[in-house]
């Protein structure tokens, strides 16, 4: 399914994924959980990936911090997004990069938490699959042992929403999903 889908994504154009990103955001925006957060950790996107610039946009607009993550070993940890923080340098899949310099946001210290997760596919239950390697699976966990009201939604183009994604014991369900043509909520 990845290869599937990766191939997929890599069909779409830049101007149609531009276009269904801002519609995205909107959709985000109008969400319970993101006019409650206080905060909106958000991936930086790669190529052939939906724009998340327009939501990071829409957050700063409107006074919630924002963060991205960074790999450090075998983790994601997200640290806070500075104003002005353009042209990042990125790594070899084409992933822009935080500066580790940056302060690394204290999950137990925000109030209110919204995930804006990435995947290559989702279904209507909540399931995603990654890119492979876990990182997502492994915040997920930790950060719901740790935050005090944390949402998890992820946000993808309409194709990437399929009607079921195969799942292990490791990999953590999200809250809802968020298309340009719909948003879902998933009962908890």
């Amino acid at each position: 399914m990845r290869a599937a889908m990766a191939g997929v994504l890599r069909g779409i154009g830049a101007a149609d994924i531009s276009a269904r990103s801002a519609r995205i955001a909107e959709r985000l925006a109008a969400t319970d959980a993101w006019k409650s957060a206080d905060a909106v950790l958000c991936f930086l996107s790669m190529p052939h990936e939906i724009d998340t610039a327009p939501l990071i946009g829409a957050a700063r607009a409107q006074g919630k911090t924002v963060a991205v993550p960074r790999i450090e070993g075998n983790d994601i940890r997200f640290h806070v997004l500075p104003a002005g923080a353009n042209d990042l340098p990125r790594d070899r899949w084409g992933i822009p990069v935080p500066d580790p310099s940056w302060p690394a946001l204290d999950l137990a210290c925000v109030a209110r938490l919204l995930v804006a997760a990435p995947g290559l596919a989702f279904d209507r239950t909540g399931n995603r699959l990654g890119r492979g390697k876990g990182y997502y699976d492994r915040f997920l966990l930790m950060a719901r042992g740790t935050a005090r009201n944390f949402t998890a939604i992820g946000i993808c183009l309409s194709e990437q929403l399929v009607g079921a994604v195969q799942y292990g014991p490791a990999d953590q369900r999200l809250d809802g999903v968020v298309t340009e043509a719909e948003t879902i909520l998933v009962a908890s």
